[in-house]
């Protein structure tokens, strides 16, 4: 037993020993396995960007200031912005739905302002070293010529879906077209439409159409077509589109909601009246216009017909607007006014239970339907001799435009460019 002692009592001191020498030297190769720390780039230190960036459309009934102030620009740069707008840009005019971009520091200083004015114009504001610059940049436009053919399946509007600023061609169409076809109650499925027109592009994007240079309908297999010529469209005989009297006093084809009668019970009053008007629905706001030229002999107020205008045309004939929200600016007794020239807007005044325009049309002092009345406009004396030869000369082109475009139908019926 004293020999195991002896065995084993050096044990002890020659553990210790190597946990003295090997240990330490494990760490150390533990220590150099872990990769040094890299300090990170400089720039990915902070990470919050400097500048922030927004883009919104501008709210109904708002201001700059206010507009400006929502996204947390200081009140003081606010109204700063908009004072040294005020010799460029009227910032009245603020349009709800127009869009803007602006960017600004983290502290909510104002760097730039951007607003788009219309399609042609943007308003800009930079800030240069310690103050603000303000200028109304108009865009560099590329004009061109192009196609567009479309077949109705249900309306005129859906036919255009696919197409930018269709609200744009719809209107135009129906106003060129709007002697030859009711587009409320006419047009038929199968319908074709084939048009010649300009278009604006900035930077290859689209921006705007202008004017239809040449349009083809098809409607119920019947052929109708208009030419641009001295800002007045003709057909291929040289004979106006336009007649004398607008066959709507609305810039587009409005629904009838009560017609020319001698008979109908009051919405309002609830008794039996004759109605010797047509009653136009439409959007309150939208435009009333002048169906011919006259003279203005009544504009104000007249009782259960609200805000009123009457006006004079030639023989015989005289047209009464009615229910209107506003009368246009100038629209007074005595006032020369043309054909298509605003009246005022539609509206609710006087006894209406909703916004409509009340149309009156009368002959030699008696009342008429003016549906009929409107429809049969005399058509303008065909153009003739030099003009004639101007006019086939510069129709020539977008001629063979609309030839082509009807032998060569696409083979998509959406619309389509």
């Amino acid at each position: 037993m004293e020999f195991l002692k002896r065995k084993t009592g050096w044990i002890g001191p020659m553990l210790l020993a190597i946990g003295i020498t090997v240990i330490p030297r494990y760490w150390e190769l533990r220590i150099e396995s872990i990769p040094p720390l890299i300090p990170p780039p400089p720039a990915a230190i902070n990470t919050i960007p400097k500048t922030q960036v927004v883009e919104d459309t501008i709210q109904n009934g708002t201001t700059l200031v206010a507009t400006l102030v929502d996204y947390d620009v200081p009140a003081a740069i606010a109204n700063e912005v908009a004072d040294l707008i005020k010799p460029v840009f009227d910032v009245h005019k603020l349009r709800f739905g127009n869009p803007f971009r602006l960017e600004k520091e983290v502290d909510g200083s104002l760097k730039a302002f951007e607003y788009k004015i219309d399609d042609e114009s943007i308003l800009k504001v930079h800030k240069e070293s310690d103050a603000y610059e303000a200028k109304v940049e108009k865009l560099d436009l590329e004009t061109r010529q192009t196609t567009i053919t479309a077949e109705i399946h249900s309306s005129l509007w859906e036919a255009l879906s696919d197409l930018p600023k269709r609200e744009y061609l719809a209107m135009e169409l129906a106003e060129m077209f709007q002697w030859q076809v009711d587009f409320s109650t006419e047009i038929q499925p199968g319908d074709q439409i084939r048009l010649v027109i300009d278009e604006s592009l900035h930077s290859g994007n689209f921006v705007k159409y202008g004017k239809i240079q040449a349009a083809e309908l098809v409607n119920a297999g019947h052929r109708y077509r208009g030419f641009l010529f001295q800002d007045s469209y003709y057909d291929e005989k040289g004979v106006s589109l336009k007649r004398a009297i607008l066959a709507s006093p609305l810039k587009f084809t409005p629904r009838i909601s009560s017609g020319f009668t001698q008979r109908r019970m009051h919405p309002i009053l609830g008794v039996e009246t004759s109605h010797l008007a047509t009653d136009y629905a439409a959007p309150s706001g939208s435009a009333v216009v002048a169906v011919a030229n006259g003279i203005v002999t009544f504009a104000g107020w007249n009782g259960g017909y609200g805000n009123l205008v009457r006006i004079k045309h030639a023989g015989g004939l005289a047209s009464g607007y009615a229910h209107l929200s506003r009368i246009a600016a100038g629209i007074r007794p005595g006032h020369p006014i043309k054909q298509s020239e605003l009246v005022g807007l539609v509206g609710q005044t006087g006894l209406a239970t909703g916004p409509h325009l009340h149309f009156e049309m009368v002959k030699n002092g008696t009342p008429i339907n003016a549906v009929p009345a409107l429809k049969k406009g005399e058509p303008a004396p065909p153009i003739e001799g030099k003009m004639k030869a101007e006019f086939a000369e510069s129709t020539a082109l977008v001629r063979s435009k609309l030839n082509e475009l009807e032998s060569n139908p696409p083979v998509l019926t959406a619309a389509h460019r």
